[in-house]
């Protein structure tokens, strides 16, 4: 199989996602949250990435509403950004809409692939078990307002290093070995690896510290959102 890695999504070049399974990274935190929700109960994550977008469609769908604008609760929304918040008690069962500042706009970059996927360290392993029998998979890191981040690369690498103990005998592209690389640098304790990077440090100056260790944990949720017909991860 050939595995590429987006370092954003504005690297996407035109037709690098014909017949590939994409996955999506925004592991601080939007995916980690999609990931949570679904294992939680969730029905269903919808992403928008316009806040009246998602409101409109969590009228249709009587969907609860998630996401964040610099970090922050919007306004009128069930919840922030936050996947501790996204317990069974408050979604099992119910439908979420999603719109983040960096997580929902990757999504929709990859809606020209055969399949897009959500990932992040909290489901490496399941991502990978995902896509091990295909041909083409193209990983995209959601970035930072359209700038690199470091979480996103790790844990692409962290993907990658599972794909490889598979056997599934990945052929990668250069951000591919590079995100590999890195990976197997700051294995062991990413709260350091990240300790001087911009978006990580935003995050731990709200006092987010605990979102931080949940979302660098790696391998402890089986689920791995998938976009269905419909447009909703499932």
């Amino acid at each position: 199989m050939n595995v590429s890695v987006m370092a954003v999504p504005a690297n996407i070049l035109p037709g690098a996602l014909d017949g590939a399974a994409a996955i999506v990274i925004d592991a601080l935190r939007m995916t980690s949250v999609a990931v949570t929700a679904l294992h939680n109960g969730c029905a269903g994550v919808l992403a928008c990435p316009g806040v009246e977008e998602a409101k409109a469609a969590a009228v249709r769908s009587e969907a609860l509403l998630g996401g964040e604008r610099n970090a922050l609760l919007i306004p009128g929304f069930d919840f922030s950004n936050s996947p501790l918040e996204y317990t069974a008690e408050k979604v099992a069962g119910r439908n979420l809409v999603m719109s983040t500042s960096n997580g929902t706009k990757a999504i929709a970059a990859a809606s020209g692939a055969k399949r897009v996927l959500l990932a992040a360290f909290v489901n490496a392993k399941a991502a990978a078990e995902a896509v091990r029998g295909e041909e083409k998979t193209v990983i995209i890191c959601a970035g930072t307002l359209g700038a690199f981040t470091l979480e996103d690369a790790l844990a692409a690498g962290a993907i990658i290093e599972r794909l490889q103990k598979l056997g599934a005998s990945p052929v990668l592209d250069d951000m591919a070995i590079a995100a590999r690389m890195l990976y197997e640098a700051a294995r062991g304790d990413f709260m350091a690896a990240l300790a001087a990077t911009k978006h990580f440090n935003r995050l731990r100056s709200l006092g987010l510290e605990d979102d931080l260790r949940y979302c660098l944990t790696e391998d402890t949720l089986g689920s791995v959102p998938e976009k269905q017909a419909d447009g909703w991860f499932r």
